[in-house]
């Protein structure tokens, strides 16, 4: 009798089992099924992008040093918008903490990132510590950079040039080769007062030292990782603006609005290559106002700024 009853007693626990095993088996399954889905949900928020509305965040690239024993902290930015250019007078939102306000940085802002731009200059005597900060304000949302003369900032003309100067690209070249180029020297001819809608013309003359020698063998396209390649496209709701790079062998000038109220419009677009000694854009201003355009000129390794401010009227004599 007794041997019987615990038969039936394991009967029992043998049916039960698989009874009790069924809905952990069907979680499991549905674990299984939704993981996948949200791996690609998290892959897709991680690669969704914005035209506009997005903030603009300051970038601190490092410190340099100055011959005279001075520093020069350097400054870009990022807009993460992918379409949005915005106008930021200087002000609270877009200044330096300690003041002044006023320390060179743009005003206008082109998507996506634009690095080494402008360098605020420090006394030697500047507490390594200190924070110099500067702070944008871009649709309702406030970033800071904080910039000091602590040993892991420290830069040189060589990290500029690896990671492309702003350019698009980094440059493959020696050490002693940068050591010796000195950047192009970009003057720009005087600006007939122009008016909103209507092109102007503006003429810059360049001039460089030959380094690199022209034609200079460009650096090689960096390959694919083989682990990447075959793999499908990421998921992306807008694609990335095109960054303008340096004509390889050649001087060139990459034309922008460094501060001003609205955009202007460069043809043609992007780097130019330098003829004779010159180079010429068509630009046009979309609204009456006070601008400063940046020229870079590139040879190849380094590059350098030349600001010009222009004064624009209306689009009739009214105005």
């Amino acid at each position: 009798m007794t041997l019987r009853l615990a038969e039936r007693g394991l009967r029992i626990v043998r049916l039960v089992r698989p009874f009790a095993a069924q809905p952990f088996r069907a979680a499991l399954w549905v674990a299984l099924a939704v993981a996948p889905l949200l791996g690609q949900s998290q892959s897709t928020e991680l690669h969704v992008r914005f035209n506009s509305g997005q903030s603009v965040v300051p970038v601190y690239e490092g410190w340099e040093r100055v011959p005279d024993g001075s520093f020069n902290m350097v400054f870009g930015y990022l807009n993460r918008n992918h379409v949005q250019e915005l106008a930021i007078p200087v002000s609270a939102q877009n200044g330096f903490d300690p003041g002044p306000a006023d320390r060179g940085q743009p005003t206008y802002f082109y998507p996506r990132e634009n690095h080494f731009l402008f360098r605020v200059n420090v006394p030697k005597d500047w507490d390594r510590k200190k924070e110099l900060v500067w702070t944008i304000v871009a649709n309702g949302k406030a970033e800071v950079a904080r910039a000091t003369l602590l040993d892991i900032w420290e830069i040189d003309r060589k990290v500029e040039v690896s990671n492309g100067g702003g350019a698009g690209g980094g440059t493959q070249t020696s050490n002693e080769l940068i050591a010796k180029d000195q950047p192009p020297v970009v003057k720009i001819d005087p600006i007939a007062r122009p008016r909103a809608g209507t092109p102007v013309t503006i003429t810059a003359a360049v001039t460089d030292d030959g380094i690199p020698p022209p034609n200079q063998k460009p650096r090689p396209q960096r390959q694919q990782e083989p682990t990447l390649r075959g793999a499908p496209p990421s998921p992306v709701n807008v694609p990335l603006p095109v960054r303008p790079r340096p004509v390889a062998g050649a001087l060139s000038v990459l034309w922008l609005v460094y501060r001003g109220p609205a955009q202007v419009t460069f043809d043609p677009e992007g780097y130019i290559k330098v003829v004779d000694g010159k180079v010429e854009v068509k630009a046009t201003f979309t609204k009456a106002g006070t601008y400063t355009l940046r020229a870079f000129g590139h040879d190849g390794i380094l590059r350098a700024p030349y600001d010009v401010t222009v004064t624009v009227d209306g689009p009739n004599s009214s105005q």
